[in-house]
């Protein structure tokens, strides 16, 4: 208590004011400027606390409690400048003063470490320049998503336009498939009929064959015996109606083998094998027994071919028994030759025969088509049609080139 008597006693102190001679003027002039000292002092601390308040955000909030404290401090000592004009209490004073030193002093030893990190934070220059940085990447990003908006309204639209489309190609699609369907269903029909109209044209085939055959043998036979039961009986005419009508039975006899064969063609199956075409050409020719006043040659070495040996026989066969019957020249010539392609082999018989009008090059391979209508020739118009056949059954073609009076040459082609 004694203590706190002195502390507050003035003892023999004079006041402040009797150091001011108490001059009103002079110790007004302190006793305001200390007042608005402490006063302003007073109002700082409180504006900061509001500050620090309302912004959670602001850093170093120690920072800011101790300058409100060393603020407040100073405006007390001047409070109590004031306080000591009349009452010298300077032991008070004193220690307010030493406060305010102490918490100066520690204030000033918080602020050392932390002005690296204030210089480090970002100035109003900066702040501003990244604000203005953040404003133009805020509008480049607006402009970017309205270019995705846009983008995607396009997108969709688009989507849309494709969705109807491949819905239509999709609509279309059906009804193709459905058309198709039909189509094969009318294809499958119609081959069905195919195969019953072909199976009873070779059932007709054989009949017809079978059933004219027969009665042909009677009359060529009945023929024969009249020629020689009745040869005396006979005069030369009559002789040679009773020939004409052998030659006549033998050229309809011909005629229904080559219907027959012509009608089994694509029926009659032997095994595929590799054939030596220069022994089935050797044989070909032995067979024709070639008249004296003929010759053919074979210009080069024939191929080994996969093929049915009894179809290429009959394409050589047909196309040289031709050649040989149509060369009305006293010394006929007949050239086999070969040439190879990339895919295929290339087949060409010429002779040096009456020729082809170039009107009928299509015409001969048609069937029952033949250019010769003398009685005398024995053709049926049915051989190089065969020969069309066979060629085209092994994917080949067959043409002609020809020129009257000069002879003709006959292409066919087989795959390798």
């Amino acid at each position: 208590m004694e203590f706190l008597d002195n502390f507050f006693y003035s003892g023999n102190f004079i006041p402040h004011g009797h150091c001011y001679l108490w001059k009103p003027d002079l110790v007004g002039l302190h006793l305001i400027s200390d007042a608005l000292i402490a006063l302003s002092y007073y109002s700082i601390p409180l504006t900061l606390i509001y500050f620090v308040s309302k912004r959670e955000d602001v850093p170093f909030k120690l920072v800011f409690l101790l300058f409100g404290g060393f603020i407040i401090s100073c405006g007390t000592t001047h409070a109590m400048e004031v306080w000591t004009l009349w009452h010298p209490v300077y032991w008070l004073s004193g220690v307010i003063k030493a406060l305010t030193g102490f918490i100066s002093f520690y204030t000033a030893i918080i602020l050392i470490p932390l002005v690296p990190q204030a210089l480090a934070l970002p100035s109003p220059a900066q702040l501003e320049a990244a604000n203005q940085a953040l404003h133009v990447e805020n509008i480049e990003r607006q402009r970017v998503e309205l270019e995705l908006r846009q983008y995607k309204e396009g997108l969709e639209k688009l989507v849309e336009q494709r969705t109807a489309e491949l819905a239509k190609t999709n609509e279309r699609l059906q009804q193709e498939i459905i058309q198709r369907q039909k189509s094969q269903e009318r294809m499958a029909e119609l081959l069905q009929e195919v195969n019953s109209a072909n199976q009873e044209l070779n059932d007709f085939a054989y009949i017809v064959s079978h059933d004219l055959k027969a009665p042909l043998r009677g009359i060529s036979s009945l023929s024969e015996w009249l020629l020689l039961d009745y040869n005396d009986s006979f005069d030369e005419p009559g002789k040679e109606l009773v020939r004409l009508l052998i030659n006549r039975v033998q050229k309809m006899y011909s005629l229904i083998d080559g219907i027959l064969q012509y009608s089994r063609l694509g029926n009659l199956k032997e095994e595929v094998q590799q054939v030596d075409l220069n022994n089935v050409v050797t044989d070909v020719i032995e067979l024709l027994a070639l008249p004296e006043n003929m010759e053919i040659e074979i210009k080069n070495r024939l191929p080994l071919v996969n093929i049915e040996v009894t179809r290429i026989r009959q394409v050589f066969q047909n196309l040289l028994s031709n050649a040989i019957k149509f060369i009305d020249k006293p010394q006929g010539h007949i050239i086999i030759d070969c040439t190879e392609n990339n895919s295929s082999w290339q087949f060409k018989i010429s002779d040096n025969g009456i020729g082809i009008e170039e009107k009928h090059f299509n015409k001969i391979f048609q069937i029952f088509q033949k250019l010769a209508n003398d009685e005398e020739s024995d053709s049926t118009g049915i051989g190089l049609s065969l020969v069309k056949k066979i060629v085209e059954m092994y994917g080949g073609q067959v043409w002609v080139e020809s020129e009257v009076g000069k002879g003709s040459t006959f292409f066919f082609t087989l795959k390798k």
